[in-house]
């Protein structure tokens, strides 16, 4: 048991660790001057997104940026989507509806939808958008200054995560808290390629850079392309980085529990290789690591835990009942999610969202191979 607790005391000492680095080290947008705005196009797939649509485009209408174009790719939506983009084009010639296509063979639906809007987009400067995010004013400015004051190819808008309800609250707080937990400021110094960080809350990324390294052609195939793509940019040799953009963007990624568990489901079995054996060592990590300090329980080992995440919390504005109370919670439905997502997605060989079944079979994390060669 001694063995054990000393065990456990160092996994949380380093994850209290990197949590502090990261929250000093990772800079929050600063002023910085722009010889001119460089034309931006904002692309944003859509299918089914009637909850969310109109909220997150007129969000980026009303952006204090001289030259921007919002392109939404309505993938094929069932419910009124269309019809909200047809109504709010028709106010503001800034918006362009795409009208996309069925996926062809070897894509999925997301990805494709993404490409579809890059080759329409005019810009210098590509950013990809979930259909579910909302920017606050100045959002565009603050990222194309960021982006042009550090010379990196891609940068990443690490948001403010919105959860409510029990369940949202209990569960979620992994999402942006585990990341954390590494040491992500190496990224900003090394380019290491799963260091890159992304999310569908903000991928910025430079229209030549995006093009050299195949764009999402390269990622045809990706579960988790927005992440996908910050690892595949530095794979082919650029740098990328991230800015806490928590009080510029905020996302509300699913509403209770089951789109959390059906949403994790569809990739969290892909997200670990596909493999069993680091599927079972997760879960035993999980188990382990974060719910048996709670059930034997270690003292000394709660209290860290429980100091990392108020810290943590604190920080990013998250409710700090739910750092203290939650954790047990959250360990026991994560757990239930990877099982869930290696029997679905690996024994099964399905994978289902948004109305589109694929053989997860032929999915992947991110893109893996280097295009640096290709023609």
């Amino acid at each position: 048991m001694r063995i054990l607790t000393y065990i456990l005391l160092a996994y949380w000492a380093f994850a209290l660790l990197n949590i502090i680095l990261n929250l000093l080290l990772i800079g929050r947008p600063r002023k910085a001057a722009l010889e001119r705005e460089p034309f931006v196009s904002i692309v944003i797939p859509a299918r089914d997104e009637e909850r969310d649509i109109e909220r997150t485009v007129r969000a980026l209408l009303v952006q204090d940026y001289s030259a921007f174009e919002v392109i939404v790719v309505d993938d094929r939506s069932t419910d009124s989507t269309g019809a909200i983009l047809a109504r709010i084009a028709a106010e503001d010639r800034r918006l362009v509806v795409v009208h996309g296509e069925e996926p062809p063979a070897g894509w999925l639906g997301k990805p494709w939808a993404m490409h579809q809007g890059s080759g329409r987009a005019r810009g210098e400067m590509l950013l990809f958008v979930d259909a579910d995010v909302h920017y606050a004013p100045g959002t565009l400015l603050t990222a194309v200054e960021q982006i042009e004051a550090s010379g990196v190819a891609m940068l990443f808008l690490y948001p403010h995560f919105e959860m409510r309800g029990l369940w949202e609250n209990a569960v979620m707080p992994a999402v942006p808290l585990t990341p954390f937990m590494f040491p992500l400021w190496l990224g900003e110094r090394f380019p290491l390629p799963f260091l890159g960080l992304g999310g569908g809350t903000g991928n910025l990324i430079r229209r030549g850079e995006y093009d050299a390294v195949g764009g999402h052609e390269a990622l045809c195939d990706a579960v988790v392309d927005d992440v996908g793509l910050a690892q595949h940019v530095r794979r082919n040799g650029h740098r990328t980085g991230v800015i806490r953009a928590d009080r510029l963007v905020s996302v509300r990624m699913y509403h209770g529990l089951d789109e959390i568990v059906r949403g994790f489901t569809k990739n969290a079995f892909t997200a670990i290789g596909r493999s069993y054996l680091i599927t079972a060592t997760f879960v035993v990590i999980l188990f382990v690591g974060h719910l048996l300090p709670f059930i034997l329980p270690l003292v000394a080992v709660v209290a860290l835990i429980i100091a990392a995440r108020l810290i943590f919390f604190a920080a990013m504005r998250y409710p700090l009942w739910s750092a203290v109370l939650l954790h047990p919670l959250l360990a026991m439905i994560w757990i239930w999610i990877v099982i869930r997502s290696a029997w679905i997605t690996g024994v099964r060989g399905e994978l289902a969202w948004r109305g589109r079944t694929y053989d997860a079979a032929r999915t992947r994390f991110g893109a893996e191979r280097d295009t640096r060669s290709s023609p």
